[in-house]
């Protein structure tokens, strides 16, 4: 799963639950911090779960670089995005 995230602290807790609370548990949540500027990443290191990795870019490049960085990240067969 690919959660791209630009500014969203207040949000990506609630995204990645939603992504642990699936039945589905063989996954890995890769969440692209698209250059965020408040404590998105903090929020996402809480978790603390091995499955769930944070790529940073160095600055905002927009949905799209933010995708296509976790698809280069991304080890399993089948790729979702999570937007």
């Amino acid at each position: 799963v690919i959660l791209p995230v630009f500014n969203r602290a207040e949000v990506v807790a609630q995204a990645i639950e939603s992504v642990l609370a699936q039945t589905f548990a063989d996954f890995e949540l890769i969440v692209v911090d698209d250059g965020s500027a408040d404590e998105t990443v903090a929020r996402v290191e809480q978790f603390g779960d091995p499955r769930i990795q944070v790529r940073r870019m160095p600055a905002n490049g927009g949905a799209c670089a933010a995708r296509n960085l976790g698809i280069e990240a991304a080890r399993g067969e089948i790729v979702c995005f999570l937007d």
